[in-house]
């Protein structure tokens, strides 16, 4: 055996094994793009744009709160400002305060220093420069008594910061309710165009074998060229058919990937299944009571109400003049020593009243002003809230009996259609009829199950629809934890 076919035989050992083993890779790559409602939903629920971005937003809050958190706590900030090795050189400072402030709008500080001086010997005099040590140590608690009083006033930050992150929750909650069922209305509208497809594919292949009788019956002078026409005219339409379902697929896949995050294009397979309508019931009154106590979003209006109120309060304590009383316990003396700068000895107690009141007050005014006509409207957005969801629940009741309904019919529809083409085709083949009622049966099935289809995407979209109407969806747990059993196979 020459060197060549060696070569020729070793390139197609390593062409066999590379196939070999990455075959089933590949297989499990394709598998692996099958998703069903429950991978969909969770991989939107990661990766889809605006939840990622309304996830920036919560954390945003939540650096928020962490920073109206830290105004009360300790601060302790030290100040030295010193030299190498000498500790008697002019100007020099060691000081550490600590402040902490509460939440009943007290506040107390400490502060701990020295700072050398010194006084230069008289000019022809005998004697060195005197240094010393000005020590201060001051113990410091100071109590509002008007402007600043309570803890809902010193409070008032961190009571903001606290609300727009439980905001921030919950229109992330309300967020990945909307996506869920975006990501369910695209991903049932695949399944329904990849039953269409299969749909139209069938009626494609009757109506070539239509075709085909029609022509050995025209070649066998029973039947008319009028016939053929027909017949060719019902594969051409088979076709379009089919081709307007092959690219409203394509279009579904798109809007579906472009929901999970990813680029439009790709090769998404669903599972041809779509769930039946809910065994349970609810009636108008129930779901409107469970709509105004879960849905998030008046909840969230009634705490902007509630925190609208809180400010009025807030702007009213700060029309009223500052008084302050100070409690100080201090020391301030001077030693010649640095370790001497730090005695126990000597504190003193002291008592300062602090009283301000501006003269002009016409921007605390403007502030109450203003926090009394946004309370007011506050009030009738929760009010106007509370009357389009009982609008927007009714709407979703509708809605879901309506889809309910066409189901039905539509599935009623496609029954009578499927014994109107047997019955259209036994005439045909046994020369009762011409072909024109086969044509006209065939276009009606289509239709009817094309309808179906859709009327089954659109009920389970408006089931879910209206769970999130009533504030009750929880995409995690609901999405993910549908049962096989409560489905049934779309129309093929």
């Amino acid at each position: 055996m020459s060197w060549i076919a060696v070569v020729r035989l070793g390139v197609r050992i390593v062409l066999v094994a590379t196939f070999c083993l990455v075959s089933p890779a590949a297989r499990a790559a394709d598998e692996a793009q099958r998703l069903t409602l429950a991978d969909a939903v969770r991989e939107a629920l990661q990766r889809n744009e605006r939840l990622v971005n309304q996830r920036d937003t919560t954390e945003q809050a939540v650096l928020g709160l962490r920073l109206a958190r830290d105004e009360f706590r300790p601060k302790i900030v030290p100040n030295v400002l010193g030299s190498f090795g000498q500790t008697d050189i002019n100007s020099q400072t060691y000081r550490v305060d600590v402040a902490q402030r509460f939440t009943t709008g007290s506040e107390f500080r400490i502060g701990i220093g020295t700072a050398t001086s010194q006084i230069p010997a008289i000019v022809g005099q005998v004697g060195d420069d005197i240094h010393f040590y000005n020590a201060d140590t001051t113990l410091s608690f100071t109590q509002p008594l008007l402007r600043g009083f309570g803890s809902a006033v010193a409070r008032r930050p961190l009571a903001a910061a606290e609300l727009r992150r439980s905001d921030a929750d919950r229109q992330q909650l309300i967020a990945e309710q909307q996506i869920a069922v975006e990501v369910a209305s695209a991903y049932y509208r695949v399944a329904a165009q990849q039953s269409l497809i299969d749909v139209a594919q069938k009626s494609l292949e009757r109506s070539r074998k239509l075709r085909e009788a029609s022509e050995a019956k025209l070649g066998a002078g029973l039947v008319s060229q009028l016939d053929v026409l027909r017949a060719q005219q019902l594969v051409a339409q088979a076709e379009i058919q089919l081709f307007d379902a092959q690219t409203a697929a394509d279009d579904a896949r798109d809007h579906l990937s472009v929901l999970m995050g990813r680029e439009a294009g790709g090769r998404i397979e669903v599972e041809a299944t779509i769930p039946t309508a809910a065994a349970q019931e609810i009636s108008n009154e129930d779901a409107v009571g469970a709509a105004l106590e879960h849905r998030l979003d008046l909840r969230s209006a009634t705490a902007l109400a509630a925190d609208a109120e809180r400010q009025i309060s807030f702007a009213k304590n700060q029309l009223l003049p500052q008084v302050d009383v100070n409690f100080v316990y201090t020391r301030r003396e001077t030693a010649d020593t640095f370790a001497g700068s730090f005695g126990i000895d000597r504190y003193r107690f002291a008592t300062f009243f602090t009283i301000s009141s501006p003269i002009d007050r016409t921007a605390q005014i403007v502030d109450y002003q203003n926090a009394v006509i946004d309370r007011n409207r506050r009030r009738r957005e929760v009010d106007t809230m509370r009357r389009r969801i009982v609008e927007d629940v009714q709407r979703g009741l509708r809605s879901r009996d309506r889809w309910r309904r066409l189901v039905a019919a539509a599935e009623t529809a496609v029954t009578l259609s499927r014994r109107e083409v047997d019955v259209a085709q036994l005439r045909y083949e046994r020369g009762l009829s011409n072909n024109l009622d086969v044509v006209t049966a065939e276009g009606n099935l289509l239709s009817a199950e094309s309808r179906l289809s859709g009327a089954r995407a659109d009920s389970a979209v408006a089931d879910l629809t209206l769970r999130a109407l009533i504030g009750t969806l929880d995409p995690r747990a609901d999405l993910a934890g549908s049962a096989p059993d409560s489905s049934v196979t779309a129309p093929r």
